[in-house]
């Protein structure tokens, strides 16, 4: 029979797990669902050449990164070394999550057309060793101030297509938002959420582009994150109201932003509210920093840009 004092001590053992917070008990469970990963952006767009992107590799690794997103454009010189820049990244331990494409697709005549170059893109990056593939829009046409319906039915249609086409090479869908999503009545968002897919069309949730336009990012969340694949992890604060103001997104009418990137925690975002559905539900999919400058070009200190950024979303979520 076992000594007495050790049952004590077992016993004693269970009940301070017991006590302990549930983040920490959690904690193991999270790291098998929560992966967590950078875009190349602190760097700048696009990374021009590979000893840079290993460079980049090597600096995410060491700040706990196990993941990387970039532009396909710093990819697509390197689509006949596919299977070599695999086993580098693999090597560092940092996987492609994916690569980063535009589509238009608002015009349905021109989706067939569309899809190649991309389904191209898919197929190398599947070679690489990524798992999605995203994607995001220009502003949609407006006439008379108000969003083209056609349109964004047309987009979502256009999504549907490429979306199955995508999954065929083994690679999951994701739709990247900017703010131009969320700010007619009804706005593109909730066309697209009630016309693609879940199944095949995923989301990209870029917190920090949604913000202030959007729907509180916590509440956004907590309501859609079973169809968020990926959610890009930013802070926004208030522009300075002298400072020249920046566009908000791509495309002609495209409004001015009100806010620009900070590093989290300094911003006005509830990052916390961000993730907690994540923490209390099975969710399982990549947290990506996306820490800019003034995009194009990178930020002043890239490797302690996005170690902060990994350091505090170790702090909200125990992982």
């Amino acid at each position: 029979m076992p000594d007495r004092r050790e049952f004590i001590k077992t016993v004693a053992g269970f009940g301070a797990a017991a006590a302990l917070p549930a983040t920490l008990l959690a904690a193991p469970l999270r790291a098998q669902r929560l992966h967590f990963g950078s875009q190349t952006n602190a760097w700048g767009n696009p990374v021009k050449t590979y000893d840079h992107l290993r460079e980049i590799l090597d600096a995410l690794a060491a700040a706990g990164y196990a993941g990387f997103e970039t532009n396909h454009a710093s990819l697509d010189g390197l689509k006949d070394k596919a299977a070599e820049c695999r086993q580098a990244f693999e090597s560092r331990h940092v996987q492609l999550i994916a690569p980063h494409c535009s589509v238009v697709f608002f015009d349905q005549g021109k989706v067939e057309s569309e899809l190649p170059p991309l389904l191209a893109i898919a197929r190398y990056s599947a070679q690489m060793g990524a798992t999605h593939l995203i994607v995001s829009g220009r502003r949609l046409p407006h006439t008379d101030g108000k969003l083209d319906l056609a349109a964004a039915h047309a987009k979502a249609a256009g999504l549907n297509q490429l979306g199955e086409a995508v999954k065929k090479e083994g690679l999951k869908l994701c739709y990247h938002n900017h703010v131009q999503e969320f700010e007619d009545d009804p706005s593109e968002m909730s066309i697209l959420l009630a016309e693609t897919h879940p199944k095949t069309v995923w989301l990209n949730y870029d917190i920090g582009n949604a913000y202030p336009q959007g729907p509180d990012p916590a509440t956004f969340s907590q309501e859609h994150f079973r169809r968020i694949a990926i959610y890009h992890i930013k802070d926004e604060r208030p522009i300075d109201p002298n400072a020249p103001a920046a566009p908000s997104g791509p495309g002609p009418g495209a409004k001015r932003r009100t806010t620009e990137s900070c590093a989290l925690g300094e911003g006005k975002i509830n990052l916390a509210g961000v993730v907690a559905p994540l923490l209390k539900s099975n969710w399982k999919g990549w947290l990506t920093v996306e820490r800019e400058g003034n995009y194009p070009h990178g930020v002043e200190d890239p490797p302690a840009a996005v170690k902060q950024c990994r350091d505090y979303l170790r702090k909200i979520t125990g992982v």
